[in-house]
Parts: C-alpha cells; sequence; structure tokens
C-alpha cells in the first residue's frame, strides 16, 4: 500500500487535482472579498473582528496553497496548508449544519441561495480532499525501499 501511495504519478495527480481545486476556489473570493465576508458572516461562527481578515487572507492562502501543490514546491508545507484549510472548512461547515443553517457554503460561488443538501455535499468533498492531502503530507516524498542483499550474495 506504501508503495501505492507513494507513487510518483499518484503523487502528482493528487497535488495537480487538489491544487486546481484550490485555485478555483479562490477564483471568486480574490475579487470580491466584500461578498466573501458576507458568506463568512453567515456562517455566524467567527467574531465579527475576524471576519474581514479572513475574507482577504483565506482566498490568497487558497490560491498560493494551489500554486504550491501544482508546481511540487514544498510539498509537504503545502500539503499540511491544504489539510489545515480543510480542517478549519470542515469545522465550519459542520457546525453550520448542525445548528441547521440553511446558507451556501460560499467555497466554490459566493451566491446566498443554497440548501442543506449542499452543505452535506461540500463536507463529504472536504474530507475526501482532505485525505488527499493527508497522503500527499505522508508519501510525498517516500522512498522505495530496496530489498537488502542478503551477506551470502555479497561474498
Amino acid at each position: 500500500m506504501k508503495d501505492f501511495l507513494s507513487n510518483k504519478y499518484l503523487q502528482i495527480t493528487l497535488r495537480v487535482l487538489l491544487g486546481a481545486i484550490f485555485i478555483f476556489a479562490s477564483y471568486g473570493k480574490l475579487f470580491q472579498p466584500a461578498d466573501f465576508a458576507k458568506a463568512i458572516l453567515r456562517y455566524e461562527f467567527l467574531p465579527i473582528y475576524f471576519v474581514n481578515l479572513m475574507a482577504i487572507v483565506m482566498p490568497w492562502l487558497e490560491f498560493i496553497v494551489g500554486l504550491m501543490l501544482i508546481f511540487g514546491i514544498f510539498k509537504k508545507a503545502s500539503s499540511m496548508l491544504a489539510g489545515i484549510s480543510l480542517v478549519m472548512f470542515l469545522i465550519a461547515l459542520i457546525s453550520a449544519y448542525a445548528r441547521g443553517l440553511d446558507i451556501s457554503c460560499g467555497c466554490f460561488s459566493l451566491e446566498e441561495t443554497s440548501s442543506k443538501g449542499d452543505i452535506i455535499y461540500r463536507i463529504i468533498q472536504d474530507f475526501i480532499m482532505l485525505i488527499a492531502a493527508i497522503v500527499i503530507y505522508k508519501f510525498s516524498d517516500v522512498k522505495k525501499t530496496e530489498e537488502p542483499v542478503p551477506a551470502e550474495v555479497i561474498n
């Protein structure tokens, strides 16, 4: 299993997919921080004084992490940042769902209308992306182990 998860082509595929998702998710938020701040406010989760800061920082973090993943720059750090971001997103989504909020997640679109089913879908999606981030983190630089040569063969 370790060999499969550390396979160079699987790692590249996971990095490019996760990176592309992060860049795509950041796109609308980068150019509409006020609308993203409103989306964050609808969660009723953060203190009001953090909302604007998050609306400015999160899209840039998503964009930079996405680029780093795609280009394989600082694979461990970028996958860890992606994982931390996804855990934060999961906490916010699960909290909103548990409190019965009927909001759009603001993940890929800043529209206000959505359904509770959308939140469940986003929770599942974020969980799958978190697994990908963990696989990248744990197996991105794993070298394949070679079988040791028996002493009899060396002599």
